[in-house]
């Protein structure tokens, strides 16, 4: 198996900068008569670029979804999902330590603006209890 990934690039000047780069999780075959042949097993989203970045936010969401397409295919097991999650992270980035801490700051003052915008109190021992639980990646989206 291999990813194919597809490149579509804006025509109007204005988003000139702007590209979007679709994954598919591809394998490689050959038909009844021996010749070598491709078939698509899902798609796995896209991702935008911009200026030729992958940004922070549009890698996070693109890794989650395609692992939630991944964990929907019965036909692969965790062990493919864990290779084809590395032929995704050969051309797109995983997030840095540095990236997932601001990420969390940025998230958790939202959190605490959404809170205060609706006169709920702030409560530490929330975050304490979520920090706890345990975690189940797909139980709540």
């Amino acid at each position: 198996m291999y990813i194919r990934w597809i490149a579509r690039h804006h025509k109007n000047a204005e988003t000139a900068n702007v590209s979007f780069h679709d994954a598919y999780l591809v394998e490689s075959y050959r038909d009844d008569s021996g010749q070598p042949r491709q078939r698509t097993i899902c798609y796995l989203g896209n991702i935008r670029q911009i200026d030729g970045e992958f940004t922070a936010l549009e890698r996070e969401i693109f890794f989650i979804r395609a692992e939630r397409i991944l964990a929907g295919l019965g036909s692969i097991d965790a062990q493919e999902r864990l290779a084809i999650g590395a032929l995704l992270r050969q051309k797109i980035p995983e997030l840095s330590e540095q990236e997932v801490e601001t990420a969390f700051r940025n998230n958790m003052r939202w959190f605490r603006r959404w809170r205060e915008q609706r006169g709920l109190p702030w409560d530490p021992a929330l975050i304490n209890d979520l920090m706890a639980q345990p975690h189940d990646d797909y139980k709540d989206m």
